[in-house]
């Protein structure tokens, strides 16, 4: 980090000085000449980097997709053998002889005897459920004439894992024999037997055939996990590579980043500063600014911008007078700032609200001090003083050295010169922290829930109130959950309050986990909570399948044991619904028919959901 000191610090005579100031040039250009040629040699490394990874890249998409080949053609045998007999039990059932053909169409291109369909998939026959003739789309995009066997052979599977799977597909061609003769035996009359049918549907799901199924299936499986394992080291072997690829060409970027700053901070130490910096400087100083400290490199006070310094020090010091009434003493801060939100002072009031020093302050931007969030206020602030407006009582917050955040109250003036012009600016801060604590803890003791956080009955009716209105504007639904914790009483009684207290605290936060940021969950009382459940539309999710996915996911999270000090509980909860679909209602009747309908998931047996239906009678109070 590189630390600014105070210009004429210390004022060598010229001569020593011209003296100094040509060693260290020369001795700056020739680190600056070597660090140029380092980083030409670190952007050939960059590109070559950059070819090594993108052949890696390619050898490493191959190895997967060997892989994946492989065990696709696996799944297209077990597929095959699923197809067939889905397509037999269907020609049988129905009799349509648009299966029939498709079967006849599968086991002729697993055997090699018609050309397999250019977009031949997994779930080709699930898409030709319709009737299409698989024959003539086949003819249509016709691809190569192979059995399944002679492809797996192709993509490399060993000797023992074709070997596997040769043995599946004998076992599948069984089957197929099989289903053949089920097949025949329901056209040996017209109209067909149904005798004959019920016989031919047993026979495709006696034990005989289902252990058939199993045969097949079992050596897949078994073929799969060896192709898994023996594919898996090339596999490792290419993401290794690729791997180190990746790291080598973020090493020599790292570099290549070092090198330019470098380059940057060797130029920076010649002239002081970058050359558009300086232009800048000399025509603030033009025009009259000496407000403006300029920025001095400790580690290179001879430079260009180090004799500029010296000379805007003397100058700045006669235009200064107009800050001498600013009260050092005062418990708020007074700081003064250039237009261009440079702080240029920092009392001792400022360093009590906000941590830093004058030392460590002055020549820093005001954004130092500003929080990510409101950086967007000092630059709205520049214009307003830059117009010559004055900024009264603006409440906002600043940052404290140690990182918390500081409620302020900020009045800011512009600062002139003796033309008019504006050439800064004197702002105040109040610390109004405790003020502002006072006030967030009024605001939580009115709305929220002491013992859970959570919302209270009057912030629950409240949001209940907005909610409804929203959603009779909008034409959007929601749901009100109004949930009791079962036997909690008994817990109370047996382990006492803090036990209960306990459970409260923890159920609260089980529900804030189970809905959204959008939803509220509020406590009631006692061991009542409601949840309202926000955002669905009346148009995209006309029914309530989505309520009892979300009131059921609740209860389950309770289901999971509570554990208190040195004892676990097991405490369950019973919920009350209700939609909103647009019915005329009040807030009050929602929570009224929710608790109705809570009472009844209590009648049910507890540890449930019951959603309210519009006809049901309201229990007496």
């Amino acid at each position: 980090m590189e630390r600014i000191v105070t210009p004429g610090a210390f004022d060598p005579p010229w001569d020593e000085r011209k003296r100094t100031v040509m060693k260290l040039m020369q001795s700056q250009q020739s680190r600056f000449s070597m660090y140029l040629y380092l980083m030409l040699g670190i952007v050939f490394l960059l590109g070559l980097s950059f070819f090594v990874l993108a052949f890696e890249q390619e050898k490493y998409e191959r190895a997967l997709e060997k892989r994946t080949l492989s065990i696709r053609l696996a799944e297209e045998l077990r597929q095959s053998s699923n197809d067939l007999t889905r397509l037999v039990r269907t020609y049988v059932t129905t009799g349509d002889r648009t299966f029939k053909d498709q079967f006849q169409a599968v086991v002729d291109i697993r055997d090699g005897r018609r050309p397999r369909p250019i977009n031949y998939n997994l779930a080709y026959w699930d898409f030709k459920a319709g009737g299409t003739d698989p024959g003539a789309t086949a003819a249509v995009a016709a691809g190569e004439t192979v059995p399944l066997l002679e492809l797996m052979r192709r993509a490399g599977v060993t000797e023992a894992e074709l070997g596997n799977l040769a043995r599946s597909k004998a076992r599948s061609d069984e089957l197929v024999r099989i289903e053949n003769q089920a097949m025949a035996l329901v056209e040996e009359n017209t109209p067909t037997d149904p005798a004959k049918r019920d016989r031919a549907l047993r026979m495709l799901v006696d034990e005989h055939f289902l252990s058939l199924k199993a045969e097949v299936m079992r050596p897949i499986v078994e073929t799969e996990r060896m192709i898994t394992e023996r594919t898996q080291v090339a596999v490792d072997t290419a993401h290794q590579r690729l791997q180190a690829a990746i790291a080598s060409l973020f090493i020599f970027g790292a570099l290549l980043v070092v090198l330019i700053l470098k380059l940057q901070q060797k130029l920076r130490l010649i002239i002081g500063c970058s050359i558009p910096d300086l232009q800048r400087t000399i025509a603030r100083l033009r025009s009259g600014d000496f407000l403006t400290p300029v920025p001095l490199y400790a580690r290179n006070p001879d430079s260009v911008l180090g004799w500029i310094a010296q000379t805007q020090r003397k100058l700045a010091q006669l235009d200064l007078t107009h800050f001498k009434a600013i009260v050092d003493s005062s418990d708020d801060a007074i700081i003064s700032k250039t237009s261009r939100g440079i702080i240029a002072s920092w009392n001792q009031g400022a360093e009590k609200i906000f941590g830093y020093t004058a030392g460590e302050m002055i020549g820093k931007p005001m954004q130092t001090i500003i929080p990510e969030s409101r950086l967007h206020e000092e630059p709205e602030i520049l214009e307003r003083i830059a117009r010559g407006e004055k900024v009264d009582h603006f409440e906002t917050q600043r940052l404290h050295r140690d990182g918390h955040l500081v409620d302020v109250s900020v009045t800011i003036s512009p600062i002139r010169d003796q033309s008019g012009t504006v050439i800064g600016a004197s702002k105040i801060a109040r610390d109004i922290s405790r003020a502002k604590a006072a006030e967030a803890e009024i605001q939580r003791l009115a709305f929220y829930d002491t013992l859970t956080g959570l919302a209270n009955r009057r912030l629950l009716q409240d949001r209940l109130q907005q909610t409804l209105a929203r959603a009779s504007r909008d034409q959007t639904y929601f749901a009100v959950l109004f949930l009791d914790l079962d036997n909690f009483k008994a817990l109370n009684d047996t382990r006492g309050h803090e036990a209960g207290d306990e459970l409260l605290k923890e159920a609260a936060r089980r529900l804030q986990d189970g809905v959204r940021e959008s939803d509220t969950v509020a406590r009631f009382g006692g061991d009542e909570f409601v949840i309202i459940l926000n955002g669905q539309s009346g148009k995209d999710h006309p029914s309530t399948d989505w309520l009892p996915t979300v009131a059921q996911k609740i209860i389950a999270s309770f289901t999971r044991p509570f554990q208190f000090f040195d004892f676990t509980h097991t405490c369950t909860t019973s919920v009350g619904a209700v939609l909103y679909t647009g019915q005329p209602c009040t807030a009050s009747d929602l929570l009224k028919q929710a608790d109705h309908a809570m009472y009844q998931a209590k009648y049910a047996g507890k540890n449930g959901l019951h959603i309210f239906k519009p006809d049901t009678p309201l229990r007496a109070s």
